[in-house]
């Protein structure tokens, strides 16, 4: 698992990690 949580409370932090999991997720289900 990635270990990339530090505490994310900047928007645009968690903008930035939602946008990586869902291209994570999107690859990852149509793999």
């Amino acid at each position: 698992m990635k270990q990339h949580l530090t505490v994310v409370d900047h928007p645009l932090v968690q903008h930035k990690l939602t946008l990586m999991r869902e291209k994570d997720n999107s690859t990852a289900s149509s793999a």
